[in-house]
C-alpha cells in the first residue's frame, strides 16, 4: 500500500516496536500506517476536523429590567423615598 512517491510527513514513535507513520500522497491526501509488534501493519485514513468560524456578538446584551422590579430599591420601597443611609459608629467592621 505504501508507494515510493508517498512521503512521510509525521512519525509518532511509541517505543522501539510500535509507531504510527503518516504518509502524504502526491495528490496531498494522507494515510497512516500503524506498525505494531507481532501484528500486521494497519492502514487507515485519518479523520479531519472542520473548524467553523462562529460569528457571535462581541457583547451580550442584557435583558431590560423594568423600574418597578421587586429587587430594585428595596430599601426605598420599605422606608420611603426620603430615606437616607445613616452610618452607625458602634458597629464592628465586617
Amino acid at each position: 500500500m505504501i508507494n515510493k512517491q508517498d512521503r512521510v510527513i509525521s512519525m509518532l514513535l511509541y517505543n522501539s516496536t510500535e509507531s504510527d507513520m503518516t504518509y502524504q500522497r502526491p495528490d496531498m491526501t494522507t494515510y497512516v500506517c500503524q506498525i505494531r509488534k507481532n501484528k500486521p501493519n494497519t492502514f487507515y485514513i485519518p479523520e479531519t476536523q472542520l473548524e467553523l468560524p462562529l460569528n457571535l456578538p462581541k457583547t451580550i446584551s442584557k435583558p431590560p429590567i423594568s423600574k418597578d422590579a421587586p429587587h430594585i430599591n428595596m430599601l426605598e420601597k420599605y422606608y420611603g423615598k426620603d430615606w437616607k443611609l445613616t452610618p452607625n459608629p458602634d458597629l464592628e467592621p465586617h
